[in-house]
């Protein structure tokens, strides 16, 4: 899993090659994120056994296999009215879930991680500042799916009139 999850950076170079319309910084941010969280957090041990794991792996995938459809039939010029609404739509609520299993997830983690760093006080302080970051920056992104949602449907809508 840690592989496959490392392997997202090719993302960013779909992006950069122009083969995904999407922004750049978003997406680092999101997979650099992401791989932050699997590598510092979900790689203890006592953390993976945990069932918020699971279900933050699960949500993941889901927030993947909606998007990566209606990508394909983008980049083939077949674009789908269901796919688009299930991207934009679905879209929001899993995310919003995603980013609450990997708040429980990083703050579940926090006592392992004190007491593997108990020479090193900053790291716990660092996650808990991570906590604050994530719930801005995913305000933030929920904020711009629903203009993004709000932008694609009304260009649908508008190209259906023609």
């Amino acid at each position: 899993m840690s592989l496959c999850q490392l392997l997202s950076i090719l993302e960013l170079f779909h992006i950069a090659d122009g083969i995904e319309k999407a922004r750049l910084l978003p997406r680092f941010i999101q997979v650099t994120e992401k791989n932050l969280v699997m590598i510092m957090v979900i790689m203890l041990e006592e953390i993976q056994s945990k069932p918020v794991v699971c279900v933050q792996f699960f949500l993941w995938n889901i927030l993947d296999l909606l998007r990566y459809p209606h990508e394909l039939l983008r980049a083939m010029d077949k674009p789908s009215i269901t796919m688009l609404w299930t991207r934009y739509t679905l879209w929001i609520p899993l995310y919003i879930l995603s980013v609450a299993t990997e708040a429980v997830t990083v703050y579940q983690a926090l006592p392992y991680i004190e007491a593997l760093n108990a020479t090193h006080i900053h790291l716990p302080f660092i996650l808990l500042g991570y906590l604050s970051v994530l719930a801005l920056g995913a305000s933030v992104t929920v904020w711009q799916l629903l203009k993004e949602r709000q932008h694609h449907l009304e260009k649908w809508n508008k190209k259906k009139r023609k």
